[in-house]
């Protein structure tokens, strides 16, 4: 049973692909930085139809500035002057904020950095430049300003569209270019319990202010392409091991995304780098990998997903993740669930939770045993697929103390085939507070 989730993104080249994509895909994501209403609510129905069950993440636009509509793509070469106007002319841009924010010997980078231009003259609603790195430009990629100042990474486009997942019924909301933690507090007010809140750090503002974002946030994302151009690409490295090293610690669950088997876009197998970088960032402890261009818009979306598939699958049978020190009195209950099915040889470990605090903790542990998360409504389920290694199941029952939960999981257990092994059953006693961890119990199932 493969731990490390997958998410992938839907777009023309998968859309009709859903039914083959639903056997391995743990979360499809929605980018509404492309699309109208129309297309949205067409997407939603198509996932809700055709992979009934699956947990849908939606991915807020934030501030980032991008090309208008082009026809076909321009070839940028090396040396040659370019404009951007929003009058019909040259590079296509509307948004105000770039005729602002753009200054005479600036440097910009567009397409994920892959384009590097010199602005040379700027004027209220036109922008000259000269390029210094070439390269291919099509409709809707982003601009990069390095060192921009903005007030928020939330705009009123953003507000709007939050409306509309929430109404569509997403589970997630994926939060682009957050600046400060009050940006998540901002939508969370909004969201209130009806999805969970993800921060994708992309801006070097983020990172500089990374644990309050974290700590206010209920999952993470390393977004690497806007964050490559804003940090450097040789700092990335390091920056990505330290969100998801902050972001355990935190028992945030964090994906990895931009760029995973990006080749996969034009040809149906992957380069060995990007093998061993999906290696590399499964052993640094990441919950998910999140698949983008690969699956929405490439030539092998199937295969891409069946190639990652393969790989988590064979990585996870041969790394063990370092696993991060307990916080709380809670986490140290957790520690001692994993310890007791190592020592046992449980093979699985199953989790009652309320709020699926006590599902986090083991998860952020990366026991060897499977677990089994015993949620007590959908939403929750859910949600927790995002989750490293746990496999949720809805309870029908009411649990009132531990005994009613132990018989439970020995019923789960054994659709598992688990008659006369060992199982560790833990979480949170239903008479006691919620989102507690606060008891394990060994026990052996009787066949």
């Amino acid at each position: 049973m493969r731990k490390t989730k997958i998410i992938a993104t839907l777009g023309p080249a998968s859309e009709n692909k859903v039914k083959e994509l639903s056997g391995l895909v743990d979360i499809f994501r929605l980018n509404f930085a492309h699309g109208d209403e129309a297309e949205h609510k067409r997407y939603f129905d198509i996932i809700n139809d055709e992979a009934k069950g699956t947990p849908i993440l939606v991915d807020l636009p934030g501030p980032k500035i991008r090309v208008g509509d082009i026809q076909g793509k321009l070839d940028l070469r090396s040396g040659q002057k370019v404009i951007f106007s929003n009058k019909g002319n040259g590079i296509p841009v509307e948004d105000p904020v770039f005729f602002k924010g753009v200054k005479n010997n600036s440097i910009i980078l567009l397409s994920d950095g892959n384009i590097k231009v010199k602005i040379t003259e700027v004027k209220n609603d036109e922008v000259k430049g000269l390029v210094l790195e070439g390269g291919i430009l099509t409709s809707r990629k982003g601009i990069n300003i390095p060192d921009i100042q903005l007030p928020s990474g939330i705009t009123d486009n953003d507000m709007k569209l939050l409306d509309e997942a929430l109404k569509l019924g997403a589970d997630f909301i994926g939060l682009s270019f957050v600046l400060s933690k009050d940006d998540i507090i901002k939508v969370k007010e909004k969201v209130k319990d009806t999805a969970w809140v993800i921060a994708k750090i992309e801006k070097k503002n983020a990172v500089e202010k990374l644990k309050d974002i974290v700590d206010v946030s209920d999952a993470v994302m390393v977004a690497r392409g806007d964050l490559g151009v804003e940090i450097g690409l040789e700092n990335l490295p390091f920056i990505q091991k330290r969100i998801i090293s902050v972001s355990r610690h935190s028992g945030r669950p964090v994906i990895l995304a931009t760029q995973v088997l990006e080749s996969m876009v034009t040809f149906p197998a992957p380069t060995r780098a990007e093998v061993i970088d999906i290696s590399n960032s499964i052993s640094e402890g990441v919950d998910a990998i999140m698949l983008s261009d690969e699956t929405a818009a490439g030539n092998y979306p199937v295969e891409a997903v069946k190639t990652l598939n393969e790989i988590m699958t064979a990585v996870e049978k041969r790394i063990k993740t370092i696993r991060p020190p307990p916080v709380t009195p809670d986490d140290a209950v957790a520690v001692a669930s994993v310890n007791v099915a190592e020592i046992s040889k449980a093979s699985i470990i199953i989790v009652h939770s309320r709020s699926g605090n006590s599902t986090i903790r083991i998860s952020r542990l990366r026991p060897k045993s499977n677990i089994i998360g015993i949620c007590p409504t959908e939403v929750l389920a859910r949600r927790l697929k995002l989750c490293w290694g746990v496999f949720p199941i809805i309870s029908d029952k009411n649990m009132r103390d531990i005994d009613d939960i132990i018989i439970y999981a020995e019923n789960v257990s054994r659709l598992y085939g688990k008659c006369g092994e060992n199982i560790v059953v833990t979480g949170g006693d239903p008479r006691l507070e919620e989102g507690r961890t606060d008891f394990i119990k060994l026990h052996q199932i009787p066949c």
